[in-house]
């Protein structure tokens, strides 16, 4: 029932979703949710800025995310397929500007797009900052802050994340 009043307020659901209490303040036309998805108690999917030709948030087929989590899209954020998403995770594709003479309330946004590949997981409490590609089978470790791009089947853990391991074949 919940995916059908978002769908009515303009969120774009490619099949079945799993939507729990969830909150898209502004911009509906802006998410785009892949068939099986599932969104636990809390997730917040925060758009801003005019309207685009292509939804600024977008979540993959069969990712879950779970409770309390984040998206923060001015540019584009972009999960892909069968990703875990822990509780508390803060993904954001902007910061503030930090020119001199200008107060901090009037600062530009700076942007660049978040990408999360396929087969992705984020433990809980991570941060993904802007411009930060996260590719197919990564693991982020818990309460990591990712800051640059983490390579496929890399185990990052930390504060800047850093590569602490690699996936095995034995491990998929």
């Amino acid at each position: 029932m919940r995916a059908l009043i978002w769908k009515c307020q303009g969120v774009h659901i490619q099949g079945k979703c799993w939507l729990q209490q969830i909150e898209i303040p502004r911009n509906h036309f802006d998410v785009c949710l892949g068939d099986k998805v599932a969104l636990d108690r809390g997730v917040i999917l925060l758009s801003t800025g005019d309207r685009q030709s292509k939804p600024r948030i977008s979540i993959g087929t069969s990712t879950y995310i779970n409770r309390h989590t984040m998206f923060d899209a001015s540019e584009s954020i972009s999960v892909g397929a069968n990703c875990m998403i822990g509780p508390f995770c803060y993904i954001t594709d902007h910061d503030h500007g930090m020119l001199p003479g200008i107060p901090v309330n009037e600062q530009p946004l700076i942007g660049a797009a978040v990408i999360i590949e396929d087969d992705v997981w984020l433990g809980a409490h991570v941060t993904v900052l802007k411009g930060v590609t996260i590719h197919r089978g990564a693991v982020i470790g818990a309460g990591a802050v990712v800051t640059k791009d983490v390579l496929a089947d890399t185990i990052v853990a930390g504060v800047p994340a850093r590569k602490i391991g690699q996936r095995t074949d034995g491990d998929k």
